[in-house]
């Protein structure tokens, strides 16, 4: 009993100290650090000195996405191939073969819903990390061995027939395997499909018998890749960043004039989007590389081999990068202020183009830097 009753004393003098000091210091220690480092502060910088957008090549080789079809200035075709015949005996009669894609996603600007397909034997051997985006026409000859029609639809299989003779052929060597190209002259959006690099890659299902009795096999790719034609011209005043068809973008700006003993907080910069000329896949994110840069006799160059990761969210109207770094590395003099870099994280990984605004006449519009800083309270 008496050491309850020693222990409820304790506790009502803890409270009546705490009180008091509540009293006298009535901030958190969160507010008394930002007392010391003074009131936040906000500056805007609504002027680019300069900008520029470069080309940048990108091979498909690795990337984990097939596309096929026509929009927006680019045309995109499909080379893949099979190898792997030995589950299906020599003996066996071939009676019909489905090409089957996953599809994942469209770049639909047009709203259209059909993408005629039409699919050629591929005419000279080639490997995935060494063809070059661009004309598919040496792959293809003659009339097409399917034309076919695709939908919109994903989240699903789109099976496409081959004719069983020129399975057959691959399998007894009759006809050389150089695979398949896929192209979709007269289409109006780009469909995605998995490729072989995810789990659900494109596949060929066989159905043979052997003796009358009928068996199935199903036979992965060995390689596949995206060939990417463009015919888009790019305005001057956007600045693009781009994959597929790459494109990375610089720009730069004149710091304000801070006091010295000012401490940057944090800093970003806000890029608007011109829809009209981007194109996108809806529901996708995109990972863009922030690096800063430095001169070396004229030459802009990356002042670090590791880019940091920003993303853009596919519908969304504008881009905002943290630049808190650059800005505090700029303002304290520890790096030149040579500009930014922003261009694709991992180049040939994917198909998309991003514009925006730089010297649109609604200056709203136009790239802005927000700077938070603050300045020691005067003691």
């Amino acid at each position: 009993m008496k050491k309850t009753k020693f222990a409820l004393i304790l506790g009502l003098i803890g409270l009546i100290v705490g009180g008091c000091q509540s009293q006298k210091n009535p901030l958190s220690i969160e507010a008394l650090q930002r007392k010391n480092l003074g009131e936040e502060k906000m500056t805007v910088i609504q002027k680019i000195d300069s900008f520029q957008t470069k080309s940048l090549k990108t091979q498909m080789g690795k990337s984990s996405d097939l596309f096929l079809g026509n929009a927006g200035g680019y045309s995109t075709s499909i080379l893949l191939k099979f190898g792997y015949f030995k589950s299906i005996p020599d003996t066996a009669q071939i009676d019909s073969a489905l090409l089957r894609l996953n599809a994942v996603g469209v770049i639909n600007p047009e709203n259209q819903t059909e993408l005629p397909v039409d699919i050629y034997t591929a005419q000279s051997p080639w490997e995935e990390t060494v063809v070059e985006p661009g004309d598919p026409a040496g792959q293809a000859a003659g009339v097409p061995i399917v034309s076919t029609v695709l939908g919109t639809r994903t989240g699903t299989y789109d099976s496409l027939s081959i004719p069983p003779k020129v399975v057959k052929g691959w399998q007894d060597s009759t006809i050389e395997n150089n695979g398949l190209l896929l192209t979709a002259a007269a289409g109006k959006f780009i469909k995605s499909f998995y490729a072989r690099e995810n789990a659900e890659p494109p596949n060929l299902l066989v159905f043979f018998r052997v003796n009358g009795a009928a068996d199935s096999v199903l036979i992965a790719s060995e390689k596949d890749v995206s060939l990417v034609q463009s015919s888009w011209v790019r305005p001057d005043d956007r600045l693009i960043i781009g994959d597929g068809v790459g494109f990375t973008a610089y720009l730069k700006f004149s710091l304000p004039e801070l006091p010295l003993t000012s401490t940057i907080l944090r800093a970003t910069l806000k890029l608007t989007v011109d829809t009209t000329a981007s194109l996108i896949q809806e529901k996708r994110t995109y990972s863009l590389a922030k690096l800063m840069m430095k001169d070396e006799g004229g030459q802009l160059v990356p002042d670090s081999s590791e880019a940091d990761t920003t993303r853009y969210d596919a519908g969304k109207n504008s881009l905002s990068v943290n630049i808190t770094n650059f800005v505090q590395k700029w303002v304290s003099e520890k790096q030149v202020n040579d500009g930014l870099r922003l261009s694709p994280y991992t180049p040939g990984s994917d198909l998309y183009r991003l514009a925006f605004f730089v010297n649109a006449p609604d200056s709203t519009l136009n790239p802005k830097v927000f700077i938070y800083y603050s300045i020691p309270s005067e003691k």
